[in-house]
């Protein structure tokens, strides 16, 4: 393993996961979870939206992606998700006076070290600002744990958009470590540009009557089969394509 991303966990106590919990629910992924055929990645996409969609598919591009969980420690995205799971992770705190989540993320971190090696690294894709998970990983993993520094003064769609970008562009971001006691912080940058907006693709969680929750971004255009795209399809199939200009007509 030559780099591993960690990805801040979605919040499975919100409207998105009251859907999951609902039996009459008609959507894909609901149906996907009674049915034992959803996984965590897909889980916390659907929960999450865009930043976590963003967070999955940059990490499936780039390296080897893990799921930061608030009582399970490190999991892999592609393992069965599961309602005791949901409602495992929904009554879990991700705080560093929550005694389960904190043992369980430092004993996989710890194992995660020591299979990394000296030559590898450890992207955080998660807030650096508090030291939820700033303050258990950096002292297990020292100067391999490293953040995007585009991050900086970028709320979470706009983190999403980010990610989404890169992954479809194949152009990876730049990194920087992290330093203990430093909470990294910088001027808000300049928006993105709506122009080279990602479309995501939200067909696994339409009702099953041509109806798909638009809520984010609008549906997308199916990939045209860059390297890697196959690993992204699951949960996102996306291209940089300019979006049409809407031209006005001129007030009387």
């Amino acid at each position: 393993m030559n780099t591993v991303f960690l990805l801040s966990p979605a919040y499975c106590g919100g409207r998105r996961a009251n859907i999951l919990l609902n039996p009459k629910s008609a959507a894909v992924t609901t149906r996907e979870l009674r049915a034992g055929q959803l996984s965590l990645g897909r889980a916390f996409a659907f929960m999450s939206g865009l930043y976590f969609r963003g967070k999955l598919s940059y990490a499936e591009r780039f390296g080897a992606p893990l799921v930061i969980t608030p009582t399970r420690g490190l999991q892999d995205p592609s393992q069965p998700f599961s309602l005791a799971m949901l409602r495992e992770f929904a009554v879990g705190d991700v705080s560093l006076d929550n005694a389960e989540y904190r043992s369980a993320l430092e004993r996989d971190v710890t194992m995660l070290a020591e299979r990394l090696g000296r030559s590898g690294q450890v992207v955080l894709l998660g807030s650096v600002a508090s030291g939820k998970y700033v303050d258990i990983l950096l002292p297990i993993l020292g100067h391999r744990l490293r953040y995007p520094t585009s991050f900086i003064g970028r709320g979470d769609m706009s983190r999403g958009g980010l990610l989404l970008r890169s992954a479809a562009s194949g152009e990876e971001l730049a990194y920087q470590a992290l330093t203990a006691g430093v909470r990294p912080r910088g001027p808000r940058p300049p928006k993105l540009d709506p122009a080279t907006r990602v479309a995501v693709s939200w067909s696994h969680e339409s009702n099953g009557r041509g109806s798909a929750d638009r809520s984010v971004v609008e549906p997308a255009l199916r990939s045209a089969g860059a390297a890697g795209a196959e690993r992204l399809d699951p949960v996102v199939d996306c291209r940089l394509r300019p979006r049409p200009r809407v031209h006005r007509r001129p007030r009387s």
